[in-house]
C-alpha cells in the first residue's frame, strides 16, 4: 500500500498492511546548533526508512480571524501576552523555542466562551484555511 492508500483505508475502516507510522522529526535550537558542529547539514536531512509521509495541506488551522499578540505584562526574563488563538501565555525571553511556555489562561472557561468563541473566531473562510488549490493539492498527493 502506498503512504495515502494506508491513510485513507484506516481513516475508512478498512483494511491496512500495517499501521501507520509518523515520527515527528523536531529538536531544540541548542540540538541543531550541536549538530550542525558535529556535522549534520540541514539542507541535507536524513531519510527515516520506513516512515510515512505526513504533509499539512491546511494553509491556516487557527481561530479566524487570529487574535490580535497583545502583550500584557513584560519583566527582565518573561514576556506575558495574549498570542494567535487568544491563550494567555507566559513565554522566557532569553530562548522562547527552547522551553515550554506557561499557558496561564485559555480564551474558552465556560459554555458562552465556547459560543462566542465560535460565533467570532471559527467561522470557515475556507480561502485562509484550506487555500484555493485545496482539491487539486489533495488528488494530486
Amino acid at each position: 500500500m502506498t503512504d495515502r492508500e494506508r491513510f485513507l483505508s484506516l481513516m475508512n475502516y478498512k483494511p491496512v498492511d500495517r499501521c501507520v507510522y509518523g515520527a515527528g522529526v523536531g529538536a531544540w535550537p541548542e540540538t541543531y546548533q550541536r549538530w550542525e558542529a558535529e556535522g549534520f547539514d540541514p539542507a541535507n536531512p536524513p531519510v527515516f526508512p520506513g516512515i510515512d509521509r505526513w504533509e499539512r495541506l491546511s494553509k491556516w488551522f487557527f481561530p479566524n480571524p487570529p487574535f490580535e499578540r497583545k502583550v500584557i505584562e513584560e519583566d527582565e526574563r518573561t514576556v506575558l501576552y495574549i498570542n494567535h488563538e487568544g491563550i494567555l501565555m507566559r513565554e522566557r525571553k532569553d530562548n522562547p523555542l527552547s522551553s515550554m511556555p506557561q499557558f496561564v489562561k485559555f480564551p474558552i472557561e465556560t459554555r458562552e466562551d465556547y459560543r462566542k468563541f465560535m460565533k467570532e473566531r471559527m467561522q470557515p473562510d475556507l480561502a485562509a484555511r484550506i487555500g484555493q488549490d485545496y482539491a487539486e493539492t489533495a488528488i494530486s498527493r
